[in-house]
């Protein structure tokens, strides 16, 4: 039987993880320390939603652009570009999502219609124009609320009104901050 010794191999491909093309990655930089959410350059915590946001948007933002090159170098520069996006563009476009889907309204409705109305019909008219009331034969309450929703397939609204589909859409839009070319080779050379 022919058995392979996987540990031969591991002098062709390594245990280092990042196989960067161009630039350097994410993952490399978490792991030096240089990237930190906590430091001033990155951080972005005032222009978040809220706490739970921030920290969940962070946690994302890594785990998707992990083993995603940089676009920019040097890292200062990346860094204000990174910052710039999210408290100058991204946060004031997506907090309304994220205010609206926190009080449990849907963020693609277009208007909410309510109408209230009351009929009181009497077989004496002339009580009603003397203010005297004892003799209403009929009275009718009608009520309704009408919601316009933007034409959207009903799946993607249901999937929509969650805080993560809005992360997802604001990340979406971070993916220029990374280069799009992935090694082609097993050891980026």
């Amino acid at each position: 039987m022919y058995s392979i010794d996987i540990e031969k191999f591991d002098d062709y491909t390594g245990q280092y993880e990042q196989h960067d093309v161009v630039t350097i990655t994410l993952g490399e930089l978490v792991e030096s320390g240089v990237f930190d959410w906590a430091k001033d350059m990155l951080n972005w915590h005032d222009a978040a939603y809220d706490d739970e946001q921030y920290e969940r948007v962070c946690k994302y933002f890594i785990e998707r652009f992990y083993y995603r090159e940089i676009c920019i170098l040097p890292f200062k520069q990346w860094a204000n570009y990174l910052h710039r996006k999210l408290v100058y563009e991204l946060m004031p476009k997506y907090i309304p999502l994220y205010e609206r889907i926190g009080k449990g309204i849907n963020p693609f409705q277009v208007s909410d219609e309510y109408y209230k109305n009351r009929t009181i019909d009497s077989a004496y008219p002339e009580t009603l124009l003397s203010k005297n009331a004892d003799y209403i034969t009929e009275g009718k309450d009608t009520e309704y609320e009408k919601q316009i929703e933007a034409r959207i397939p009903e799946m993607v609204l249901d999937y929509a009104e969650s805080f993560e589909m809005v992360d997802q859409l604001m990340l979406d839009e971070l993916e220029i901050m990374f280069t799009c070319m992935y090694t082609v080779n097993v050891n980026g050379w």
